[in-house]
Formats: structure tokens, C-alpha cells, sequence
């Protein structure tokens, strides 16, 4: 995709489960503030790295290494010594081949791609496998030319069962890019790309430090009336907050790397680990701005986190001509949509996973068993859509994602969704007095080529490593 180049209250549970609030409320331009003089280096774009004659060949060597953000420092795990490694871009058609090293002191890991329709099986996106210290392992994951890949923002870490959570809080996971989002939206082909790659850190105390493509409050800066394209990933371990983006026009055109009909408006919307979107921005009237996450309590048993400043946005020079709200709220997908025909399918079976955890939170449950590589929970036929609904009976958010293929959320606590695109992860809400929080999905097993053996689980991976996770296998 070219790229022109550039000069120098917590939200109701309707709203922020389905994670895209439909919010209008102007932004007002500010006198610089306090943090925002005090804001940090302009946002830098993560390394790139892209496929050239249909292939991308790198190496992700996973080592410890220390990790500074702000006033807070502590041992992190890394690929390649960056806290924020390179973002990975390939297109339909490619074999992406990655070798994986691993320098860790203890532990395994391995990778998963994340969000792709691939193969589960042998060295592509196969999460059973195990890769020990000091050994390595050669992926080759190939990016079907054609079907149901489509080209959208994704990412990679780790999913070593039990060491999981560790090494993505140390700064284990990327972006990964399938290019291609302008034969469905032609407009952004000529937009300046920002990657918002969210991760956050626990120091102690309590505290969520949360950075910005591994800074802390960088500063985005935009003309009055500019469009540009915003991906934006939440590739942290297991943070879930609300953010606001103030003053900016945000338009969504994707969730999950999987297009809307027609861009949505949002102001504010929930984030949980391993959710993405992208978003055409519009640049606001001269000024300041911010982007912030919102006090939110997860935890019924614990306090509330007190919002934060995240980013600065700083409107400035001479203003776009043309009206960009006109031009992006008339843009449809050029392209076909998958989420057509998983609204028209037959569901062939309904199945009903019941998240739990023990009272002494060492253990969380799916089904009353805590996940078994070797059994298997649910057994699918190829070709089939099935209905599957999620019942949180903990006091806390989840969420569910499942590899391989998407789904359509269709309900939250018995409340129709009706969403426009497909996504790969959604926050389940907690148990209150009214009962346990439930979402339904609708998941197609309908790609050949994700025949094989793989998993769903919640992707606040402290809940995975201790348990809260299953076992899919499709059969042909």
C-alpha cells in the first residue's frame, strides 16, 4: 500500500462489551495542558519488515532483556531486543517462514499467529508445539491466495501453555499485517498509516503502565480536516480498559482484520487483550487533544483503575481542503463480505462453554476442567456453522477467542448485537446480583484450510495459563 509521506465514566455493559460504542460528543480544542508539554518524543511507527517475491523470511530470537518505560523499568523477555518487535507484512498468497529461537532461561514458547484463517496442523500456526531453551523451530505458515483470508491488522506472541503470561508482559508479541485493505476501502491507499500498538506493563502495586508502540504519551500529530488511517491492536497480556480518543472523527472500517460494510463513527470503545481495529481518523480544529483510558473496574473485589493520559494528539498547520466527514461516511467495501454468509448459513449444533474459576483464583475452568492438551473438548465438522454460547459465572471479564476462524457476535446478556463485521475476540461480561454475563457467537467451520487440531480460551492470558482454555478439532 503507497503511502504518502508527511512533514514535521465507564460505559454500560451493552456498550462496552460489544467494544465499538456509537458515541457522538464533540472534542474541543485546548491551551496545551500540563501533559501535554511534558509529552514525550512524536509516536515512532514499529520496524517493518515485508514479503518480497511471495515470501517472508525472518528470525524471532526471544531473550531477556530490560525494558524502560517512563519512570518504571523491570526484566522483560524480547524478540530481537525491542520491546516493541517488527511488525510483519505479507500479502494473499505468501509463505511466511519464521524461525523461532528461544534464549529464555526457563520456560518454552512457541507462536501463534493470531486471527489468521490458516493451517493449525504440522510447523504453520500450531500452538502444541513446544520450542525449550536453547532450541529452535522453523515455521512456514502459508497465507492462502484466495477464500477467506482477507487482508486486515493481526499479531503474534507466544502460547506456551503456563508461560504465557510471563513473557507477553515482558514484551513478547507484534503486529502482523495481510496488505490489501485498499482493494476494499480504495481511499486509504493514499493515507498516512499509524499503527497504535497498545501493550502495558504490571510494575506492582497495582498499577497498569500502558504504552504506545513502546512509549509512553507519544505525541500523533494530524492537520485540521486530514484523514488518516489509525491501527490500532491491543497486543498486551491482560489488560481490558475503555479508551476515549477526544477530538478526533474516528471512523471504523474493520474489526479484527475483518471489514465493515460502510464505516462506523466511534468516540470511545472497550479494548481487551487481542482485539483490533482499523479506523479512518480525521484531524480535528488546531489544538490539543488527548487519548485516554477511563476508570474502569474489572474486578468486583477490587478498586477502581483511575483513568490515563495516553497519547497526545496535536492538530496543527493549514487545514485540509474538502469535506472528509461527507467523503468517509459515503464509503462502502468495495469487496465481499464473509460475515454474508455466516448470517445466512444453518447452524448445524448449539454448544454452551461455562467460564468458572476456583475461590482461590489458582485455577479457571472451562466446563469444570481446566484445559488437557491431550483431550478433546469439541469435535466439528467441516462445512458446519454452529451457535456457542459463553456464560461467565466469575465476578470479572473474560473474553473468547478461538483460533483459526471468526465469528459473529450475535447477543450480549440476551441483548441483539446486530454487528456489521466479524471479529476473533470479544470481552464476556462478569456476574453481577442479575446473574452471569453470557454473549452468543456464531462460528463458521467452513475453511478448509483450518482442518485440524487447535484451541478457545480467554485471552487474558493469566486465565489461560491457569486453565481457562479447550480444544476444537475439525474433521473433513
Amino acid at each position: 500500500m503507497a503511502r504518502r509521506p508527511r512533514s514535521p465514566h465507564r460505559p454500560d455493559r451493552r456498550t462496552v462489551v460489544g467494544g465499538l460504542a456509537a458515541l457522538f460528543a464533540p472534542g474541543l480544542a485546548m491551551s496545551p495542558p500540563c501533559w501535554a508539554r511534558a509529552a514525550s518524543d512524536a509516536l515512532v511507527p514499529p520496524a517493518q519488515v515485508r514479503s518480497r517475491d511471495g515470501a517472508l523470511d525472518v528470525t524471532l530470537t526471544a531473550a531477556p532483556g530490560s525494558v524502560r518505560l517512563g519512570d518504571v523499568e523491570f526484566p522483560g523477555a524480547l524478540y530481537n531486543g525491542a520491546y516493541l518487535p517488527q511488525l510483519l507484512r505479507v500479502r494473499r498468497g505468501d509463505v511466511l517462514r519464521v524461525r523461532l529461537r528461544n534464549d529464555l532461561p526457563d520456560g518454552f514458547t512457541n507462536l501463534h499467529f493470531h486471527g489468521l484463517s490458516v493451517s493449525p496442523r504440522g510447523r504453520g500456526d500450531n500452538v502444541f508445539i513446544r520450542v525449550t531453551p536453547g532450541r529452535e523451530f522453523a515455521y512456514e505458515v502459508s497465507i492462502p491466495a484466495a477464500g477467506r483470508q482477507g487482508p486486515g491488522l493481526y499479531w503474534y506472541h507466544p502460547h506456551g501453555h503456563g508461560f504465557v503470561t510471563r513473557q507477553m508482559l515482558g514484551g513478547l508479541s507484534g503486529g502482523l499485517v495481510v496488505d490489501g485493505l485498499e482493494t476494499l476501502y480504495p481511499l486509504v491507499a493514499d493515507l498516512q498509516e499509524r499503527f497504535l500498538m497498545i501493550k502495558h506493563a504490571e510494575p506492582g502495586g497495582g498499577r497498569e503502565v500502558i504504552s504506545i508502540n513502546g512509549q509512553i504519551n507519544p505525541v500523533i500529530d494530524i492537520r485540521p480536516g486530514e484523514m488518516q488511517l489509525w491501527r490500532i491492536a491491543n497486543i498486551g497480556a491482560t489488560l481490558f480498559s475503555p479508551f476515549r480518543i477526544e477530538g478526533v472523527s474516528l471512523w471504523v472500517i474493520a474489526t479484527d482484520g475483518h471489514p465493515l460494510s460502510r464505516p462506523r463513527p466511534i468516540e470511545e470503545f472497550l479494548s481487551g487483550p487481542g482485539q483490533r481495529f482499523d479506523a479512518i481518523a480525521i484531524g480535528p480544529p488546531a489544538g490539543v487533544y488527548a487519548i485516554r483510558t477511563l476508570d474502569f473496574r474489572n474486578m468486583a473485589w477490587r478498586e477502581t483503575f483511575a483513568g490515563q493520559h495516553v497519547a497526545t494528539i496535536v492538530s496543527s498547520g493549514a487545514t485540509v481542503n474538502g469535506d472528509a466527514q461527507t467523503a468517509v461516511a459515503a464509503l462502502k467495501c468495495a469487496g465481499p463480505r464473509w460475515i454474508d454468509e455466516v448470517r445466512t448459513s444453518a447452524i448445524a449444533r448449539e454448544r454452551r462453554l461455562v467460564y468458572s474459576r476456583t475461590d482461590d483464583r489458582s485455577v479457571f475452568m472451562i466446563n469444570g476442567h481446566p484445559i488437557d492438551d491431550d483431550r478433546i473438548d469439541q469435535t466439528v465438522r467441516l462445512g458446519d456453522t454452529e451457535a456457542w454460547t459463553i456464560v461467565n459465572t466469575d465476578q470479572q471479564y473474560h473474553s473468547f477467542h478461538i483460533h483459526q476462524t471468526p465469528f459473529l457476535l450475535t447477543a450480549v446478556n440476551g441483548v441483539a448485537q446486530g454487528d456489521d463485521s466479524l471479529r476473533d475476540t470479544v470481552p464476556v461480561p462478569p456476574s453481577t446480583d442479575a446473574g452471569p454475563g453470557v454473549i452468543t457467537v456464531v462460528i463458521p467451520f467452513t475453511d478448509p484450510e483450518i482442518v485440524g487440531k487447535f484451541v478457545y480460551h480467554c485471552h487474558a492470558v493469566d486465565h489461560e495459563d491457569r486453565g481457562m482454555m479447550g480444544t476444537v478439532l475439525v474433521v473433513a
